[in-house]
């Protein structure tokens, strides 16, 4: 029943007593209990449709900050999908020699991302053509699936999602975002593909931690749900279609609410919905009725009692006049009491914008005195009084006209304040037929710093809370509109953190992120107000530098002041650290007028540092994206050479001092290329290294070098060298028991060369490969010894059997005072602890006599022999006759 009818039944009942004195005693009492009623029916109305708006409103949000989070994702999957397809160009055109070469190039862009499973291309009839799975594709034909159907039937086919299907892998449930491809003619060629894992999206929800039964699902259009959390058994690909949403509610508008029982768990909920911009996904968060409305049924039923027993107050008290103040002042104070215990701030005006009543937490939550709240004050007033106060949104004037304006409508509307102290306040108004209205103030502050955080975890890296990839390039597509409009220049840089998998791997994952909050810590200090430093993700991190006076010289003046902060030694809860940070630089314009572009190049030029040395900077060149290709190419024609026997292997001999005789020689490979001649090694190995195909070329090096020296004079030993990328990706120790048994190469006489970087990561399981191969009866040698960070260390690690002193001190001994003390340093630590030293770049007889005069135990340079191939060695007397007399 409603208050306006309430009353007229109250009137009625009244000009009945009027003539009927006898009855005037219990039509009183029937008039209190009548008021008594309305106030409590106004009150819990008030609360129900305030509890049910707040939902709605929360789920709303919610939604929609999902859904604009969601839209972000995909775009980075097409920018993605964008890169794919230029590997699949490249590939076309006959740039990559192997598909193993397209498989790693497409792995890595694939780790890119939390959300990719996998990438590749199909032919027109759905066949696999290329891929980043690890093995073979779990389906070698997908010529069936849904995204591939609609691409292949649906020219000119945009970026497609697709419903959920269970992976054959694993048997979870995917999705794919997939592209059509075409023929020059137009015809379709194929489908682009990105395998999707849904779970990504459920595990952003479940950082939300939603109240009230709240439970957050992402569905595709056509029905099937892809990810919902808290997770409904069996509901994850199951199709919805039939439901309201989809039915009703969606066609009609591309955000709303609604209320009913949900098609997934049969609950009675409270749905807020919101479309993906462009996608073919809807976003929709729920509360539980139940839980949302607790409050209003514990109210409810704590306050009817009341009400009920004091109706019977009231009736008793028609028998006993002398009480009648006392019950008045029993009901007075029960009202108050009703009003005073709401959690939400209540007022009712009149049809004239005059205050009726209001609750203590409304006048609270405005700061309002009890005569600024007394009944009859006007709508005017109070606000007036609410901007004294500084209870408003900043722009006073406007807020009062505007409020004034809106109450003047009779419709029901929601609005949400933003206060000058911080607040955020959320306004129910509900207009009366008697043209008044009541209207619901509640704080939701704290449910929208909670939409905050969800959006900033979109924009943000979880770790360090820099920006991530996402709203940098956002931030940088912003500096380009600032350039063509005003011609404001700008510099991206690309950092990486050098020997940081060293610090990680020794000292452990919590050790190697506390890190990287320091690093991104001292980024932060490094930088302006006006810049923007982001982490791509692992030890990956970017800066936008922006309003440098002069673009090179602040680009420099940063890069410096960056290299000197990183360089700087790290106390890590007690473990210390020490690394550095190789820098590229790209400038806009100059440089790059996309965020692609840009990024590309400043990436060029850190690779650049990153092969001349690490932990420095440079600037990007128009050549360097030649010598990119240039690689790219020799990469590609690396994965291929082995497989073509290109691969040969020439030998330096090593001297023993003592006899003067050659006791060994070292194999070193070579590349001899069909159009570029003989490689280098320090051209070739680096790549084989990055892309891990030293793993097969290691093996084959050993492998070729044993088969050959069981060919030598018995007493000549075989020195191979040891690759760090090939511990921990290969049974190392396998290998070379199988060579060795192959070829029948005494064990005594192999030696394998390790540098430091082998044990730099104290790795255990490095160690325990290093017994391994000692236990096979080979000797261990320590390569380049000197130059690393604490070679003494090394010695008690592992029982060396031979040293090999750094060419670079070798090649200063007789100028140097400084190399000869190391140089007889080391001599003399390798004599003291039993262990033979190798000196290697003797390039004259000076130095040869000089480290003779030392001690040391061999060498090996240009003085006795260049590499040469296995049938050119020389093993004969006379070569020790002209080593004599060169000494």
């Amino acid at each position: 029943m409603g208050v306006s009818r309430i009353k007229a039944l109250a009137r009625a009942i009244g000009k009945y007593l009027a003539g009927r004195p006898n009855h005037v005693l219990f039509g009183f009492a029937a008039a209190i209990i009548i008021g008594r009623g309305a106030m409590l029916i106004v009150d819990l109305d008030a609360r129900y449709h305030a509890a049910i708006a707040a939902a709605e409103q929360s789920a709303r949000s919610f939604a929609e900050v999902l859904a604009e989070h969601t839209a972000r994702t995909f775009e980075a999957v097409e920018r993605t999908m964008g890169e794919a397809e230029l590997i699949r160009r490249d590939a076309e055109a006959g740039r990559y020699g192997t598909a193993e070469a397209v498989r790693q190039d497409l792995r890595r862009l694939q780790q890119t991302s939390p959300v990719l499973i996998a990438i590749g291309w199909t032919n027109a009839a759905g066949d696999v053509l290329a891929h980043s799975y690890d093995g073979a594709p779990p389906r070698p034909n997908i010529g069936q699936l849904p995204h591939f159907i609609a691409q292949r039937d649906n020219p000119p086919g945009g970026l497609f999602i697709a419903p959920p299907f269970r992976s054959l892998a694993r048997g979870n449930w995917i999705t794919a975002a997939s592209r059509r491809l075409t023929n020059p003619d137009g015809s379709f060629a194929g489908v682009l593909t990105a395998a999707l894992d849904p779970s990504y999206f459920a595990s952003t929800y479940r950082a939300i931690r939603l109240d009230n039964g709240g439970a957050a699902v992402l569905i595709h259009r056509s029905g099937p749900i892809l990810a919902r959390e808290p997770m409904v058994k069996d509901a994850i690909g199951k199709n919805f279609s039939g439901g309201p949403l989809l039915t009703r509610y969606l066609p009609e508008s591309d955000a709303g609410s609604f209320s009913g029982i949900s098609v997934v768990d049969g609950i009675d909920r409270i749905v807020g919905y919101k479309a993906v911009p462009g996608l073919p996904l809807v976003v929709v968060i729920s509360y539980e009725r139940a839980a949302v409305l607790r409050p209003f049924y514990e109210h409810l039923y704590s306050h009817f009692p009341v009400a009920a027993l004091l109706a019977a107050v009231i009736v008793l008290g028609t028998f006993f006049l002398a009480k009648l103040n006392n019950r008045l002042a029993a009901k007075t104070n029960l009202l108050e009491l009703t009003l005073e215990n709401m959690s939400q701030g209540l007022c009712m005006f009149d049809r004239n914008q005059r205050l009726v009543v209001c609750n203590r937490h409304y006048a609270d939550m405005y700061g309002l005195s009890p005569e600024q709240t007394a009944p009859g004050t006007s709508l005017r007033s109070v606000l007036e009084a609410r901007v004294a106060a500084g209870q408003s949104p900043a722009d006073t004037q406007e807020y009062i006209d505007k409020r004034l304006a809106e109450v003047a409508r009779p419709e029901p509307y929601y609005a949400v304040n933003h206060l000058r102290d911080g607040r955020v306040i959320a306004v129910m108004h509900q207009p009366k037929r008697d043209g008044g209205w009541v209207a619901i103030h509640q704080d939701i502050t704290a449910q929208k710093r909670v939409e905050a955080e969800v959006a900033h975890m979109a924009r943000h890296d979880s770790l360090t809370d820099l920006a991530n990839r996402t709203l940098f390039m956002e931030k940088i597509d912003e500096a380009l509109a600032r350039l063509r409009r005003g011609g404001e220049k700008f510099s991206v840089f690309m950092i990486d953190v050098d020997r940081f998998k060293a610090v990680n791997d020794s000292l452990g994952h919590p050790v190697g992120d506390a890190l990287l909050k320091a690093v991104a810590q001292r980024l932060r200090a490094a930088i302006r107000e006006t810049d923007i430093v982001a982490r791509f993700g692992g030890d990956e991190f970017a800066i936008l530098q922006t309003l440098a006076a002069d673009q090179q010289e602040g680009a420099v003046t940063l890069a410096t002041r960056i290299l000197a902060a990183i360089n700087e030694p790290y106390d890590l809860d007690g473990h210390k650290a020490a690394i550095g940070a190789s820098i590229g630089i790209a400038r806009a314009p100059d440089d790059g007028a996309s965020a692609d572009e840009l990024l590309k190049n400043a990436d060029l030029a850190l690779y650049r540092v990153k092969s001349s040395g690490r932990n420095g900077f440079r600037f990007f060149e128009p050549k360097m994206e030649t010598e990119a290709r240039s690689r790219h190419a020799l990469e590609n024609d690396l994965r291929a050479a082995i497989a073509r026997g290109e691969f040969e292997l020439h030998y330096q001999t090593i001297v023993a001092f003592a006899t003067r005789r050659v006791c060994g020689a070292e194999a070193l490979v070579r590349w001899r290329h069909p159009e570029l001649g003989i490689i280098p090694p320090d051209r070739f190995i680096p790549i084989a290294e990055e892309t891990g195909l030293i793993v097969g070329l290691g093996e084959w090096i050993i492998r070729r070098a044993c088969a050959e020296a069981a060919h030598w004079p018995a007493h000549i030993k075989l020195a191979v060298n040891l690759s760090p990328s090939q511990f921990g990706k290969s049974d190392l120790a396998a290998i070379v028991s199988g060579a060795l048994a192959d070829s029948g190469l005494a064990p005594a006489r192999l030696e394998l060369e390790i540098t430091e970087s082998v044990l730099l990561q104290h790795d255990e399981d490095n160690l325990a490969t290093l017994h391994r191969l000692k236990q096979l009866g080979v000797s261990i040698v320590l390569d380049d010894f000197g130059t690393g960070y604490s070679s003494l260390t090394y010695l008690h690690m592992f029982p060396f059997d031979k040293i090999k002193i750094d060419r670079s001190f070798v090649h200063k001994l007789s100028t140097s005072a400084e190399c000869a003390a190391i140089v007889c340093a080391v001599i003399g630590l390798g004599s003291s602890l039993g262990i033979e030293t190798v000196a290697e770049g003797v390039e004259t007889a000076e130095q040869f006599a000089l480290l003779r005069v030392a001690g040391c135990s061999q060498a090996q340079g240009y003085l006795f022999s260049r590499p040469v191939q296995a049938a050119e060695l020389d093993f004969a007397d006379s070569k020790a006759l002209r080593i004599e007399r060169a000494a």
